[in-house]
């Protein structure tokens, strides 16, 4: 069971902790518009991982990610991308570094 009911309660308390940049997957590299630049996948170590409830999506669930960048910015990302390109998010979500991600 989540912790959260929603990406929206899961997004609002992860940015209240100090994730508040967006990282989403363009041209086979992750973008953070906060800082305007693309990011290398191998440059993010996943920190948490949420399942949270969504009616919306074709599996009637989402997943939130905490990533850490080398350089210590702290970001946000969502599987979404994942229900148009599954294969394009998964290719680049693998070279992404597994920390010790937490499951909600």
């Amino acid at each position: 069971m989540s912790r959260f009911n929603n990406l929206s309660e899961a997004v609002s308390v992860m940015r209240a902790r100090g994730f508040v940049n967006t990282f989403s997957i363009q041209h086979q590299q992750v973008y953070c518009s906060e800082l305007s630049k693309s990011i290398s996948p191998t440059q993010l170590t996943l920190l948490e991982r949420h399942i949270v409830p969504s009616p919306a999506s074709q599996k009637g669930e989402e997943e939130v990610y905490g990533f850490r960048t080398d350089d210590n910015q702290l970001g946000i990302m969502t599987n979404i991308y994942a229900e148009y390109d599954p294969e394009g998010f998964y290719t680049v979500f693998r070279q992404c570094l597994k920390g010790q991600a937490g499951r909600a």
